[in-house]
């Protein structure tokens, strides 16, 4: 008896009011609506229609079935009618974890900069190519494709490297044209394939056989990019070693012009070679560079041979203007060329406190006369070539550093007189404007 007292369960039947209304019945699931007999479990607090608690005469909540299957002495068994699978609604889904997972790992495929794409195309398409145009696109593209590259975009990288390599290809090939075309010194053509005859001394007058035996050819190696040519006056002979006069820009690469200071170390200015008429080029040194950055120095090397000669001077001695010259140098390494022209003008240059006279003339000059003479119609040594006008714009216009500033300014160390030797053929000397 007390069992099955304990088993009916007394529910508490009341008419639902605003607090009933909406909850849902615990045994058919349906909201209750305001006014609607029901009953209220008394042990779980569950609500039911009224009707649906007489129809099973117990409570339809999950926690009171539980509790009464556990109390029971028999098993009860569990009632689902039709209406109860009809009014079934399924529960929600939800995603596995690995599900998760696999969907936050599946990320959106990047794609390129197409900007930063080309760009790096171009900069590779320019090293082998005139770099220069090439090089310049690239960078601007590079700086483009940086400035609006998208996050979601691959090439970030590319860009940057399209930027740098075509900024190396425009300082690399801008050196390197400078180099080839810019640089005086640079263009030659090779002395094998155009040699200088010896036989030609014989039928030679003594004035200008001498000047080309004074002539020598300068080359200097400071580096791939750093090779020079230009010529030089064998100026004293001395127990088998030579003093030659000759430009400073042919010796010293980074010299433009406007430099006054003087290298420390002359040996950083490269390995110099000098070559006289038929004989094989030997190891020279720098003695002494000009000061207020004026455009000589003078070298020395040991030379032997039979056609070496001294150049001839007198400074007390100048052509006038619209007299005869000629220049002996190396032009485009063309040894030993010889080129006549005439006195254009005597004009005067001003570096420092030091001011000397600068030779205009009519006389070709090329690149390769640098440091070379410039000798009167006699043979005497005038001036030393130094400069050409730019013959897209002028001909005929020369300039060559008067051998009277050499002689101010050089060391007594070096011995050099006023006057050496005595041109042979008095009778072309030039006459005195005097008489």
């Amino acid at each position: 008896m007390n069992s099955d007292s304990e088993s009916v369960q007394h529910p508490d039947f009341r008419i639902a009011g605003e607090r009933e209304a909406g909850v849902k019945c615990a045994r058919c699931n349906q909201e209750v609506r305001q006014g609607e007999l029901t009953a209220r479990c008394t042990r779980c607090g569950a609500i039911h229609h009224q009707h649906c608690w007489m129809q099973y005469q117990c409570c339809g909540s999950y926690q009171c079935s539980q509790g009464s299957m556990s109390s029971s002495d028999q098993g009860q068994s569990l009632v689902i009618s039709r209406d109860d699978l009809n009014q079934a609604e399924p529960l929600p889904v939800v995603n596995s974890y690995t599900d998760n997972a696999q969907a936050i790992s599946e990320k959106p495929k990047q794609l390129w900069n197409k900007l930063a794409l080309t760009a790096f195309i171009v900069a590779l398409i320019g090293i082998p190519l005139f770099g220069i145009l090439t090089g310049l696109i690239a960078m601007i593209l590079g700086c483009i494709a940086l400035v609006s590259h998208p996050t979601h975009k691959k090439g970030f990288a590319l860009a940057v490297l399209g930027l740098l390599i075509g900024f190396v290809e425009m300082i690399g090939w801008s050196v390197g044209l400078y180099h080839f075309y810019g640089n005086p010194q640079a263009t030659s053509i090779s002395l094998n394939e155009y040699a200088f005859d010896d036989s030609a001394l014989e039928n030679m007058p003594d004035y200008l056989k001498r000047a080309m035996q004074s002539n020598v050819l300068i080359q200097v190696s400071n580096g791939l990019l750093s090779q020079g040519m230009g010529s030089g006056v064998i100026l004293k002979k001395d127990a088998g070693q030579a003093l030659i006069v000759t430009n400073r820009h042919v010796i010293d690469h980074d010299f433009n012009g406007t430099t006054d200071k003087a290298p420390d170390n002359y040996d950083e200015l490269g390995k110099i070679t000098v070559q006289t008429i038929g004989q094989l080029p030997v190891p020279a040194s720098v003695k002494w560079i000009a000061p207020h950055g004026i455009d000589l120095a003078i070298i020395s090397a040991p030379l032997a041979g039979g056609n070496i000669s001294e150049a001839f001077w007198d400074r007390n001695k100048l052509p006038a203007i619209g007299a005869d010259v000629f220049a002996v140098g190396n032009p485009h390494a063309l040894g030993w060329t010889h080129s006549s022209g005439s006195i254009s003008q005597y004009r005067k240059q001003t570096k420092g406190a030091f001011t000397y006279q600068i030779i205009q003339t009519t006389t070709p000059l090329n690149p390769g006369n640098s440091g070379g003479g410039l000798y009167d119609k006699n043979g005497l040594l005038i001036g030393i070539n130094t400069m050409t006008g730019d013959k897209r714009f002028a001909e005929g216009l020369g300039f060559a550093i008067s051998f009277k500033a050499l002689l101010d300014l050089a060391p007594a160390t070096f011995q050099l007189a006023a006057r050496q030797g005595n041109p042979e053929n008095k009778t072309t000397e030039e006459p005195d404007p005097k008489n």
